[in-house]
């Protein structure tokens, strides 16, 4: 499991940074294939995990635009729509991610980490759906205010990825290594599910 959470940490840092040449460096698509290789592992013990791989799966693809263009850039028409429904599917994948988690620490005595988890998780959704409600609400109306809003909310999400990229560090070093598959009967299996 350490080498799957290894891989979803390391897919993360290829989405969160964006190094420009032309093209990005740190392609987004490479960063979701990383995700889904390491989520569909741990998604033999866990559901949740499954169905990050498979969200992963889809944001390939999605994602290959951001290869070529930098959506920071981009303040309206089709590409601006794109880049917001990009991040909702990443918001998604993460909710996912966070649920994946938790199940983890609980599965492995780790309390500490599960409580860590689940208050970034109560921190971290709702302000990017805040962010995302700005973001649309932004291109209908023109607010002075509510653009020093965004600022400060681009500036807190900047913070909480990288918190949650501190946990996925955290989670890589307090599981254990990678044990055979365990054959669990129902009830155990419902446990984990």
């Amino acid at each position: 499991m350490k080498g799957s959470l290894s891989q979803i940490l390391y897919g993360y840092v290829f989405i969160f940074l964006a190094i420009r040449v032309g093209v990005d460096i740190l392609a987004d698509p490479i960063g979701y294939f990383l995700i889904a290789a390491g989520c569909y592992k741990i998604g033999e013990f866990f559901y949740d995990g499954r169905t990050a791989a498979y969200i992963s799966m889809a944001l390939i693809f999605f994602s290959i635009p951001s290869v070529f263009i930098d959506f920071n850039l981009v303040e309206s028409g089709p590409w601006y729509y794109y880049s917001n429904f990009l991040f909702t599917g990443e918001l998604v994948l993460t909710f996912y991610l966070f649920r994946m988690l938790k199940k983890i620490a609980e599965r492995n005595g780790e309390q500490g980490l599960a409580q860590r988890t689940q208050r970034l998780f109560m921190i971290y959704i709702p302000a990017n759906l805040v962010m995302l409600a700005l973001s649309a609400l932004l291109t209908v109306i023109v607010f002075e205010s509510l653009q020093g809003v965004a600022i400060v909310l681009v500036v807190l999400l900047l913070i909480l990825n990288i918190a949650f990229l501190i946990l996925l560090g955290a989670f890589r070093k307090a599981v254990r290594d990678e044990e055979p598959p365990l054959i669990l009967n129902e009830e155990e299996r419902s446990k984990y599910i």
